[in-house]
């Protein structure tokens, strides 16, 4: 079952995704279900589950669905054996869902509920990467319910002149700005806090924006690196889906098989401190001390093919379809592995 759209803001992102999978996925291995959830959290399913399937960018789900049952590992009553969710952002990769097919005992691509929270909440991510020696971008946190609002003049001095405002649990870019000055700052604070209800202030760091694929279970892999190059002052929601043509992606990234041996390596023990499981793409800077800071780790990453992750793995050897077929057999090893576990004293 491939499981879509979602009420966050990266709904359209996740109906992208959503289509290349369909497209895709290997007819002569799978059966596929499509179902839809949109905007309003009810699920659909139905065939075509996109109105245009050429573009489902802008369009909700197609008219005519019928309601989707999700109940004791079966769909509307067809047992369903595994879910590629490919829901980004709020309710989808933070451990909702995750939870949810755990109790209907269906195997999932992807981590777990503890590893989807954890990826998802950039602080708490944060605190286990400084705990454990890995360097990333010195930050500071505020919560919408405070009463007093945070203050740019006290920030700048501790982080510096230049901050990213960012929601805490969201991703694609979304909400995030630059701020330069208070007022750039203010307004920033303010627009993130319409996200969430907590906010993560980060120090400006001047480097590359390098990025790793990683997939497996207890062993994984990473992919070659791959360089973004941002047409705006960063790697903006609109960079990445709306004017990507002005954004370059260089695959793989000029950089030394040293410094790919080290990101590499960072970025497998990234995914295994997490405790995270099938896929992840992790975002570094490189700075030209040859400083790697981590940015950010990506538990379910933007997967139309041609996303940075799978064009990763792409130019490392595995093909869309097969990767697809490779994060399913993984889904399935992780359940198995798992499914014979007593979960009560009887």
């Amino acid at each position: 079952m491939i499981l879509c759209g979602g009420e966050s803001g990266e709904h359209e992102v996740s109906l992208q995704s959503a289509n290349s999978i369909i497209k895709y996925i290997p007819r002569d291995r799978y059966r596929v279900i499509s179902v839809g959830i949109n905007k309003e959290g009810e699920w659909l399913t139905g065939n075509p589950l996109f109105e245009n399937e050429n573009d489902p960018s802008d369009i909700c789900l197609a008219s005519g669905l019928v309601p989707a049952k999700l109940e004791r590992g079966c769909l509307n009553g067809i047992k369903i054996d595994a879910v590629f969710s490919i829901i980004h952002g709020t309710y989808g990769e933070d451990g909702c869902l995750q939870g949810l097919l755990q109790m209907q005992h269906i195997p999932y691509v992807g981590s777990d509920v503890l590893g989807s929270a954890v990826g998802m909440d950039k602080d708490i991510m944060k605190r286990l990467f400084f705990y454990s020696g890995i360097e990333c971008a010195n930050y500071t946190v505020a919560y919408r319910w405070q009463n007093k609002k945070p203050d740019y003049d006290e920030i700048s001095e501790q982080l510096g002149e230049i901050l990213f405002v960012k929601p805490c649990n969201l991703g694609s870019s979304v909400g995030i700005s630059k701020a330069r000055n208070k007022v750039e700052f203010d307004t920033a604070i303010e627009y993130a806090f319409q996200f969430d209800k907590k906010v993560i202030i980060e120090e400006f760091i001047k480097g590359r924006e390098i990025e790793i694929s990683v997939l497996g279970n207890q062993e994984p892999e990473a992919s070659i690196p791959g360089e973004i190059i941002p047409g705006e002052e960063f790697y903006s929601y609109d960079s990445k889906y709306i004017e990507s043509d002005k954004t370059i992606l260089e695959i793989p990234a000029k950089l030394e098989i040293e410094m790919i041996q080290r990101i590499q390596a960072i970025a497998k023990r990234s995914f295994g401190l997490l405790e995270l499981s099938g896929l992840a793409r992790i975002d570094f800077f490189v700075q030209k001390n040859k400083r790697i800071v981590l940015n950010e780790v990506n538990t379910l990453p933007g997967f139309t093919n041609i996303s940075m992750y799978p064009k990763l793995w792409e130019a490392s050897g595995m093909p869309y379809p097969e990767l697809i077929h490779r994060l399913i057999e993984l889904a399935i090893a992780k359940y198995d592995l798992e499914k014979d576990l007593k979960r009560n004293k009887y």
